[in-house]
């Protein structure tokens, strides 16, 4: 009976202790990450090679810097390869849930200076496209070229749809979110799965026994706000560097397939064609919305090609 309760007790203070573990203690990376002060934030990153030129990659919703591996990995003997945890993810701080996009450019501009960076090229996958297009728009003269990655921020939305939106996803439904589904939603990103995608998967399950995770969740549905507040599209003719384009020519979630099932991946390069002053697109086959996992090598090859010319 004795051996009983001690194995019991000893359980619940395991539990207990598990439960407090915080986001940036459950994260797995592949890449080996450090750490530098902010005003208003700590901002994980990695960094890997060197180079006259400084590729800064910024992930989308519900990632993390380590989704840019492969991408590092290819590129780093050619170029400084930097990728950071935007505040409110991975191992990132979260002084706040309610990040805007502007907010963000605003610290990336910060990190770039108190890191004294040059010859910057940024790196935008998803909603990291929209935040970079806004950067380079507030902050000019920091940027040489833009390289967008299925962005979000080219397809717009009504108002009445922007409150769909806002409506239809809830902190209460990312904390709610079944393992099941978590696995579901990843698989939507990739036109084929990889197996390697599998580490992504784990990573989001893990977090869910995290202590801050429904602070996480708020992070994330603030965010999906911020893109729908924060449109980009009138103002892409003001963006005058040298741009690059890559979408993942079966991507399933832009354009959205219920609200616009009629839109289409062409009709959102024609429009960005039309708004951007000096803009090259390249259309990858059999890649999904993560174009940049699924098909690293194609997306590292045409990023290395623009910086060349």
């Amino acid at each position: 009976m004795r051996k009983g309760i001690l194995f019991s007790l000893l359980f619940i203070t395991i539990a207990s202790s598990t439960a407090q573990e915080k986001i940036n203690d459950l994260v797995k990376y592949s890449l080996p990450v450090k750490s530098i002060n902010l005003n208003s934030e700590t901002i994980a990153y990695a960094e890997e090679g060197s180079g006259k030129k400084t590729l800064l990659f910024i992930h989308g919703l519900s990632s993390t810097l380590d989704a840019w591996k492969k991408n590092i990995n290819g590129l780093k003997d050619e170029y400084r390869c930097i990728a950071v945890d935007l505040p409110g993810y991975g191992k990132s701080s979260r002084n706040s849930t309610n990040y805007s996009l502007n907010d963000y450019g605003g610290m990336l501009q910060e990190f770039i200076k108190k890191k004294d960076l040059k010859n910057v090229i940024l790196v935008g996958h998803s909603m990291g496209g929209q935040i970079a297009m806004h950067t380079a728009l507030n902050y000019p003269e920091d940027f040489k070229k833009l390289v967008l990655i299925a962005p979000a921020g080219i397809e717009t939305f009504t108002e009445q749809e922007a409150t769909l939106m806002k409506a239809s996803y809830t902190p209460v439904m990312v904390v709610n979110t079944t393992n099941e589904q978590i696995l579901a939603n990843y698989k939507l990103n990739f036109f084929d799965f990889p197996e390697d995608a599998q580490q992504m998967v784990d990573d989001r399950i893990r977090i869910k026994s995290a202590k801050d995770f429904p602070a996480y969740a708020e992070v994330v549905v603030n965010n999906i706000h911020a893109m729908l507040d924060e449109p980009v599209i009138d103002r892409i003719k003001e963006i005058n560097i040298p741009v690059l384009m890559i979408w993942g020519a079966n991507d399933m979630l832009i354009p959205n397939k219920y609200l616009h099932p009629s839109e289409s991946i062409e009709n959102l390069i024609k429009l960005s064609e039309e708004k951007f002053s000096d803009l090259e697109v390249e259309v990858i086959d059999k890649a999904g919305h993560f174009v940049n996992f699924e098909r690293a090598e194609e997306v590292n090859s045409e990023i290395r090609e623009f910086l060349k010319n």
